[in-house]
C-alpha cells in the first residue's frame, strides 16, 4: 500500500493545469449562478434559442449543438415552459415532435440575464491584465479544442 501512496505523491514541481481548470469550473458555476441569477446551463440554452429564434429547433438538435444529453434538455425545456420562458410548437409533419422557441417573456429575461453575465465577466476581467486575459483565453481555447478532438 505504501508503494501506491509513494507513486501518487507529487514532487511539488509538476503543473496541475487540468486540476486547476476543474476547480475553477466548479467554483465558477456556483458563483456565476449566484451573481447572474441563473445557472450557466440554462443561460447557454437560452442563448442558443435566442440566436436561432427564427428557426424551428427540436430537442435533439439542441442537445447535439450544445453537447448535452437530450433528457437534460427536455427537463430544462419543461421547467422553462412552466415558467413561461419557452413555447413549444407541434411539428406539422410529425405530431410526436415539437419545436422550441423562447417566448417574448423568455427573450426579455434572456436579454436581462445576458447583460448581467457580461457585467460579471467584466468585473472578473478587471483584476487581470489584457495580456494575461488573452493568454488565458488562447490556452483554454486550445485545451478545449484538443479535448473535443478526443471525443
Amino acid at each position: 500500500m505504501a508503494d501506491l501512496a509513494d507513486r501518487l505523491r507529487h514532487k511539488g514541481d509538476e503543473p496541475h493545469l487540468l486540476r486547476e481548470v476543474m476547480r475553477l469550473h466548479h467554483v465558477l458555476l456556483s458563483v456565476f449562478s449566484r451573481q447572474v441569477g441563473m445557472p450557466a446551463s440554462r443561460l447557454a440554452l437560452m442563448r442558443f434559442l435566442a440566436t436561432r429564434h427564427s428557426e424551428d429547433i427540436g430537442i435533439m438538435e439542441i442537445a447535439r449543438c450544445l453537447g448535452v444529453n437530450p433528457a437534460a434538455v427536455t427537463r430544462q425545456v419543461k421547467e422553462m415552459e412552466s415558467e413561461g420562458l419557452v413555447d413549444r410548437v407541434a411539428d406539422a409533419r410529425d405530431g410526436r415532435r415539437s419545436h422550441v422557441k423562447l417566448s417574448e417573456e423568455g427573450l426579455r429575461v434572456f436579454e436581462r440575464i445576458h447583460e448581467r453575465a457580461h457585467e460579471f465577466e467584466r468585473e472578473l476581467g478587471s483584476h487581470i491584465s489584457s495580456e494575461d486575459m488573452a493568454t488565458a483565453v488562447r490556452v483554454l481555447s486550445q485545451l478545449r479544442g484538443d479535448l473535443e478532438n478526443l471525443r
